[in-house]
Order: structure tokens, then C-alpha cells, then sequence
């Protein structure tokens, strides 16, 4: 059994290095609402310019948290603690045991009481109090273990922006992702989890009951769960959920709501190889037809000793989507191979008004000692969906686990945030770092 998916399980986890574009994106902000529930998104492009010819060989980058080991960032994600309308960043950090509230750049907000690895967070009004709350998946320890030491840890907010913590499920397997939604529509908000564990674990999700009590629902009793994200997949208007199953596995599943909170489960993707390697999903209406399709990423590198000899990586691991006919009926589509995929983000690379593909890899020189390292590419979308390959490069290492596109500065133009996920406890590259697109330097 494989060494969590990489740590693919930590979060949405998407990188991006962008060397080539100028964007202004509205995205979906996942973490903002009282629901992470996925609906399609206007995009809001500025003016392109040419950045081949604009002149700048390197981007700057910038560290936004004080350096200092360990970097193992799990998560970077937006959200709307503070409730004005503004997104702020929220940056998981499992072995220090904490979540940093970038809600001043210049004093993060450390919040740790109570937790123990923190890797993904999400920003709801759980209680429907009028404030907003740290919905937390606490995964207990990060190495391999069937320990029951994953949590779903609520940190309530009393509206002053001082927090209470409230463990809502606990002495279950690592918890992975926990993501909230209505879904038996009834007026209050439930919780979807993975319990990624180990040889044991589930995707369940806690049903929201009188007097703040959860009542928990076994969906699937297998381990190695890394997204569990809420969306209407059929436009029937109310909340399935679409998982991501890795381990020995390797699936893409969706579990279709009857609008109560009863779910059939369905196949999406299933890979006969073990060595198949998931890493997670991304939601996103990637052909802009108005229904949300699914992105996979597989590239686990930690599960080198599965591959076969003689088998290369770079025909095995890669990014796939999964489109939607607007029914909730999905086909398999593959876009590139290319070893450690681990994380994608849709973005209009190019402001030609239709969705590019950013991708990271986790690719780890000792793994595959021969193999070209190539940390990030984008995909150029031919507007049908079929997408040509451009290499870019960052002075970053190619460790970087989670990505999240947001304005820092407030001067309209979006910064790309990144942090390292060093899961040998080191110091190599940044907690959190920024860099702008060659546009903001013109």
C-alpha cells in the first residue's frame, strides 16, 4: 500500500506557474460559500498581451510566509472568513500543526489550538449563525497508518473572529477532505468526508441533525478517498457528489442524490492498473456548455515499485476529463501522459476566450533517476478541446502541492500562490509563495 497518494489526498491541489499569460479570471471559489457545491463560472478575461515578446526570461518570486523547515504546505485555498464580500488565503501546514488566516499580509493568523495535522480547509457557515466558520480535515498523521487518529475538526467562530473548536467525527482513519453541502434538503448544511486511511477507511458523509449533531452515512466502505467535492451533475438541482478513490482502486465515482440524501453510486473511471497512480479531481466546465465536467490528474511517484519494468511513467501518469453531456452522463477524454501529474488548474491562458489547462507534477529525481523533470506545463486549448503541449518553468522545486489564483495586492491583477509540500520535513522552496504573470511586470 502506497504512501497516500503522494500526499495527492492533502487537497484540491493544483499548481500553476504561468510564463506565458495574462488572465483575469473569476473562479470558483470552493472554500467562500456556505457550500462548496461547484456551478459554472463566468470568466472575466483583460486584455491579452504577448508575453513571448515581453522581455522577461524569469518571474519573481516571492515568499509570503517566513522560510524555515518544515515546508510541507498541504493545501493553500481562498475563502471569505471575514464575510465582506473578499476572499482571503488560507494555508494548511500539517507537521506545524496549524492553519495560517492570511487576513492581513502582514500579520498571518495562526490558528492551531486544537488541531493536530491540518491538510484542507473549508469556509462555511456551518451552524447558519451569520458568520463564517473553519470546516478542518485533520488527517492525524500523514504516514502510512491505520490508526483511527483522522478527525473533522469545526472551528466555530463566536462572530468575533474567536473560535471554539468542535470535533464533529473522530477515532476514524486519516481524514483527507471534508467539503459541506446541503444534501438532503432540509435547510442546514451537511459534511461530505473522505476517510482515506490506509487498508481501511470510507467516503461518508454526516448529516446535520437537531442540537449540532451529525449523523454519519456510509457511502463507500473502501480506503484511499482524496476529493469528495459537491456539484449538481445532472441539473436536477440538487447536490451529488463526485469522489476520487485512489489506493488499489483507481476510480473516479459518482454518487447521484435523489434530492433526500439517498445516493446511488456509479463507475465514472475505473483503471485496471494499480499503477494508474490518482492523484485527484478538479471541477470545472472545462468545454463551456454549462454543466460541470471532471479533470483527473494520476501521477502518485511514491508508488514507483508498482510500475512494471520496462513500463515508462510517461506513458502511464498524465491528465484525463471526464465531459458531461448536461445529463450527468460522462466520457472519458485524455488530454497528455506525462509523469508525476499531479494537480491541474483551468485558466484562459491566452484571452482567447477559451479554457487552457495548467498542470503540475510532482517529480521526484530519485524515483525515476533518468527521467526529464519538467515541473509545470500549460495545455493550449484549440477551443475543441484538444490541447497542445507548452513547457514552462519557475524557479521553484518541483515539490509544489497546491496552487490558488488570488488578487494580493488589489490591483486587479491576480498573483499565482504556491507552497511546498517537502515531505522529508526540509526547507526546500516556500510555505507559501507568489509570483505575478509577466503581464502585471509590463
Amino acid at each position: 500500500m502506497r504512501y497516500i497518494a503522494l500526499l495527492g489526498l492533502l487537497t484540491i491541489l493544483i499548481f500553476a506557474g504561468i510564463k506565458y499569460l495574462v488572465i483575469d479570471i473569476k473562479l470558483p471559489n470552493l472554500g467562500s460559500s456556505e457550500s462548496s457545491v461547484y456551478e459554472p463560472s463566468t470568466t472575466d478575461i483583460i486584455t491579452p498581451v504577448d508575453l513571448l515578446e515581453g522581455g522577461v526570461d524569469e518571474l519573481v518570486v516571492r515568499a509570503l510566509l517566513t522560510d524555515g523547515a518544515p515546508h510541507t504546505t498541504s493545501n493553500i485555498r481562498r475563502g471569505d472568513l471575514v464575510g465582506d464580500g473578499n476572499s482571503q488565503i488560507f494555508v494548511s501546514e500539517p507537521t506545524r500543526g496549524q492553519v495560517v488566516w492570511l487576513r492581513d499580509q502582514d500579520e498571518p493568523v495562526i490558528i492551531s489550538d486544537g488541531l493536530r495535522e491540518p491538510v484542507r480547509t473549508h469556509i462555511s457557515d456551518i451552524d447558519l449563525d451569520g458568520d463564517k466558520d473553519i470546516l478542518v480535515a485533520d488527517i492525524g498523521t500523514l504516514w502510512e497508518s491505520d490508526a483511527k487518529v483522522g478527525r473533522v475538526v469545526l472551528k466555530r467562530n463566536n462572530g468575533d473572529f474567536e473560535f471554539s473548536t468542535e470535533v464533529l467525527l473522530e477515532k476514524v482513519g486519516r481524514v483527507a477532505c471534508a467539503e459541506s453541502a446541503d444534501f438532503d434538503d432540509d435547510g442546514d448544511i451537511d459534511i461530505a468526508v473522505c476517510v482515506f486511511g490506509n487498508t481501511t477507511g470510507k467516503i461518508v458523509w454526516m448529516e446535520q441533525k437537531e442540537n449540532f449533531r451529525f449523523e454519519e452515512h456510509v457511502l463507500d466502505a473502501r480506503p484511499g478517498a482524496i476529493h469528495a467535492f459537491p456539484f449538481d451533475a445532472d441539473g436536477d438541482s440538487d447536490i451529488d457528489l463526485a469522489v476520487s478513490l485512489s489506493q488499489d482502486y483507481e476510480e473516479v465515482l459518482l454518487f447521484r442524490n435523489n434530492g433526500k440524501g439517498d445516493f446511488s453510486k456509479e463507475i465514472l473511471f475505473n483503471s485496471d492498473k494499480i499503477y494508474f497512480a490518482m492523484t485527484g479531481i478538479e471541477l470545472f466546465d472545462l468545454d463551456q456548455d454549462g454543466d460541470i465536467d471532471i479533470l483527473v490528474t494520476n501521477g502518485d511517484a511514491l508508488n514507483y515499485y508498482e510500475i512494471p519494468d520496462g513500463v515508462d511513467p510517461n506513458n502511464v501518469h498524465g491528465l484525463s476529463w471526464l465531459e458531461n453531456n448536461g445529463s450527468g452522463e460522462f466520457q472519458y477524454r485524455d488530454i497528455i501522459r506525462i509523469w508525476g501529474a499531479y494537480a491541474v488548474k483551468p485558466l484562459d491562458v491566452d484571452g482567447d476566450n477559451d479554457i487552457d489547462l495548467v498542470l503540475s507534477t510532482m517529480q521526484l529525481p530519485e524515483v525515476f533517476p533518468r527521467a526529464r523533470l519538467q515541473g509545470m506545463i500549460w495545455l493550449e486549448n484549440d477551443g475543441r478541446q484538444d490541447f497542445v503541449r507548452h513547457d514552462i518553468g519557475l524557479n521553484v522545486p518541483s515539490m509544489t502541492a497546491s496552487i490558488e489564483v488570488f488578487d494580493l495586492d488589489g490591483d486587479g491583477s491576480f498573483e499565482i500562490l504556491g507552497g511546498t509540500m517537502d515531505q522529508s520535513g526540509g526547507d526546500a522552496g516556500h510555505r507559501l509563495f507568489s509570483f505575478k504573470p509577466l503581464s502585471a511586470h509590463d
